[in-house]
């Protein structure tokens, strides 16, 4: 890795970061400065703290694309048009000044992929005392939420790269985690220094092994103006794909893979750490599956109602409860913690999390409540109807499949993207995507007598995965870990498919 101690003496001898504002004061918010603003709202996920992360531990071929933004835009449209043409998640790092002064820039880039915090004014951690370490940190993230519309949690950078085991402790105790990168393109460094678009594109090349993590900038050199790394970009997508790496945010860290349900109540995993299974004596059987984003464990709901929790925390069931003629249906995690259970009349039953309500009352006869998805961005949820409605509960409606459902199939499931909107499948394979972007559908592979059951979002990349009731996955924007097709238990079918 590129000498964090150079590298701070360059970016500071050209004036790269003078927008950046003073280390403990400039603008910092006030709360934050009067000490009203530190209690962290989150801790860090379960596995994550104690260190700085310069690589995603998988064996999996993928690739996080990070850039840093903390003194001018000049390279942000650029970028964003590349990955938007080539359906690229990356993950920005905003300081709170440049958040402050470039709203919209930072408002698409965050909704281009995943946020996180680089500090509000870019100072060097190892010279700040404990409380300004956590100023900077809090601050950002303040500041961040509220121009871009989004949480930077738990994602951090060190400012220059510099930083001392008691800055991270300082950084963990207020809920975030240090990422690091494999390798610094020096695309910063501009034609002045002596590099070009070739420079970057064989230093990631060179440095290429699976999770890693690349570290660009938004910004434009002081002295030559040049945009070295947006120029590169382009190049960097097409030769990683060729040689069959996929790309993720840095999300990828609390998890990579999918799980699949068998009726059974098996749950096999691909590309994602398994916490356990149980075996469901007759006539129960496995229903519906949730990941749990913190723990990074699941949930299985049985079709007695009952909750098998592994490596995640049991918040109640609906086993022994289940009001008569229902069934359950689907079950969606938090975004906090805890997780709702659907019931096939409209019912949504909350355990460890807030209740938004439900649709009993609204039901035409004849239409039954089929599956459930949490919004990430309020927090609440959306209901699937058998008829193709959506009902919203503290989230937004952006549309239905209401009275346009093909000829001939059903609605099966429902999952919410990881920027905004959900998408609905349809027993044909179709992905049907509403305020969200469309990665593709699966209409066209589907063999004879096989359905589409299941629908998943991945949150690393911003795709999705289609469970299929042979058994297989098809991905869609999203790396492909395997499948149970060929595979599937004798006697037992795929009921769920869940994203980590």
């Amino acid at each position: 890795m590129f000498s964090p101690m150079r590298r701070a003496a360059w970016l500071l001898a050209v004036g790269l970061l003078a927008a950046c504002g003073s280390a403990a004061g400039g603008t910092v918010p006030a709360s934050v400065r009067a000490g009203t603003a530190l209690a962290p709202s989150q801790t860090v996920p379960t596995g994550l703290g104690g260190r700085v992360w310069d690589v995603i531990p998988t064996n999996a071929k993928v690739v996080a694309l990070t850039f840093d933004a903390g003194a001018n835009a000049d390279g942000v449209a650029s970028i964003l048009k590349t990955l938007g043409q080539d359906h690229v998640a990356a993950s920005f790092f905003l300081t709170g000044n440049f958040t402050t002064d470039f709203p919209a820039q930072a408002k698409q880039m965050a909704a281009a992929g995943r946020a996180g915090d680089h500090s509000i004014s870019h100072p060097d951690f190892t010279t700040l005392t404990d409380a300004q370490m956590r100023d900077q940190v809090v601050g950002a993230e303040q500041t961040i939420k509220k121009a871009a519309g989004v949480d930077p949690w738990p994602w951090f950078r060190f400012p220059y790269g510099a930083y001392d085991s008691h800055a991270i402790s300082v950084v963990n105790s207020v809920g975030f985690v240090p990422v690091g990168w494999t390798v610094d393109t020096l695309g910063w460094e501009g034609t002045s220094g002596g590099i070009t678009v070739s420079t970057i594109v064989n230093r990631v090349l060179g440095s290429l092994r699976p999770g890693e993590i690349v570290l660009m900038h938004c910004g434009s050199n002081p002295d030559d103006h040049s945009t070295l790394d947006a120029d590169a970009l382009p190049t960097i997508i097409k030769d990683l794909t060729a040689r069959g790496y996929s790309f993720v945010t840095l999300d990828a860290l609390r998890g990579l893979g999918y799980q699949v349900l068998t009726s059974d109540g098996g749950v096999h995993s691909f590309g994602a750490p398994g916490y356990g299974t149980y075996s469901l004596p007759p006539p129960v059987t496995g229903a519906a599956l949730a990941a749990d984003r913190v723990t990074g464990g699941y949930w299985v709901l049985k079709s007695d109602g009952g909750v098998n929790n592994f490596n995640a925390p049991w918040c109640g069931s609906l086993r022994g409860k289940m009001p008569s003629g229902t069934k359950v249906t689907a079950i969606a995690t938090s975004t906090g913690k805890g997780y709702w259970i659907l019931t096939s009349d409209g019912g949504v039953r909350a355990f460890g999390s807030p209740g938004y309500g439900a649709t009993p009352a609204w039901l035409p006869a004849g239409v039954k409540a089929v599956g459930l998805a949490a919004d990430p961005g309020t927090g609440g949820y959306w209901l699937l109807k058998s008829n193709g409605g959506i009902s919203n509960y503290n989230a937004p409606w952006y549309g239905s499949l209401r009275g346009k459902i093909p000829v001939g199939v059903t609605v099966t499931a429902i999952a919410s993207s990881t920027g905004k909107g959900y998408w609905i499948l349809t027993s044909d394979g179709g992905v049907h995507a509403f305020g969200a972007p469309g990665y593709g559908s699966t209409t066209a592979a589907l063999p004879a007598g096989v359905r589409a059951v299941a629908l998943t979002a991945d949150p690393a990349s911003g795709g999705y995965w289609v469970l299929t009731s042979d058994g297989g996955v098809a991905s869609h924007d999203a790396p492909w870990y395997g499948s149970l097709r060929g595979n599937l238990p004798s006697g037992q079918a795929v009921t769920a498919i869940a994203g980590e």
